[in-house]
């Protein structure tokens, strides 16, 4: 099953023309995965801003059935005790072995995807997701993030041939106040990347203890695990 960003992104990729392993690569997609995102688009008779006006939840339901999902013979395990267990003071229980529990109970209930998917829905529904992530203890002004984004947009037209032009997104953020500061660029080049650092510190009007760019070419010479050239 894939997410609501994946099944609209994949869809407006694909009606704008762009190559099938371009849309796989974006997406982390297998083509089986893309064409079967793409069949079931023309049979719901739907247009792109019909799915983009439904809830996340509802066009993913859409694309991929609970019914499509369950055996109707092998009832669903009981995720809400699983969950407690995984989450349970000074616990080593993971999913693997709920499920390994569960198909002693059930030898012939779900395989292990099918479990994992289900128990992925259950969180999601009740809990909200499965991601965690770590609070991260940021200083007013210590640093500022670097990064140009990956899409390019074709945002310029060339006013003589009338050709739409692609344009490079330079994007930084402070850690705390979490404002960002954008601008489109015509390359990924040092000096437009000095340009654009020039151009953050003013809009933000201050200048940041430290710069942190991502593994971005234009400020990352070397990094490996033992050496940082910026």
């Amino acid at each position: 099953m894939q997410d609501y960003n994946t099944i609209i992104g994949a869809i407006q990729m694909r009606l704008n023309k762009c190559p099938t392993r371009s849309v796989m690569d974006r997406f982390r997609i297998g083509s089986s995965t893309l064409n079967l995102i793409m069949s079931r688009y023309k049979a719901l008779e739907l247009t792109i801003d019909e799915l983009e006006a439904m809830s996340p939840k509802e066009v993913e339901n859409l694309f991929y059935p609970q019914k499509n999902l369950q055996r109707k013979e092998v009832p669903l395990p009981d995720f809400q005790y699983y969950y407690d267990r995984i989450h349970a003071p000074n616990s080593r229980v993971n999913i693997s072995f709920c499920w390994l529990d569960y198909k002693e109970k059930n030898p012939d209930g779900y395989e292990k995807s099918q479990f994992y998917e289900y128990y992925q829905r259950f969180v999601q529904e009740n809990y909200g997701g499965t991601k965690i992530s770590m609070a991260v203890n940021r200083k007013p002004g210590e640093k500022m993030y670097i990064d140009w984004v990956g899409d390019q947009p074709g945002l310029l037209t060339d006013v003589t041939t009338g050709e739409i032009m692609r344009v490079h997104i330079f994007a930084t953020t402070l850690g705390v106040s979490s404002m960002i500061y954008a601008e489109a660029f015509p390359n990924e080049k040092l000096p437009c990347f000095i340009e654009g650092c020039v151009h953050a510190v003013s809009f933000y009007g201050a200048v940041a203890k430290h710069f942190v760019p991502d593994n971005l070419k234009t400020a990352v010479t070397k990094h490996t695990k033992d050496d940082l050239v910026l």
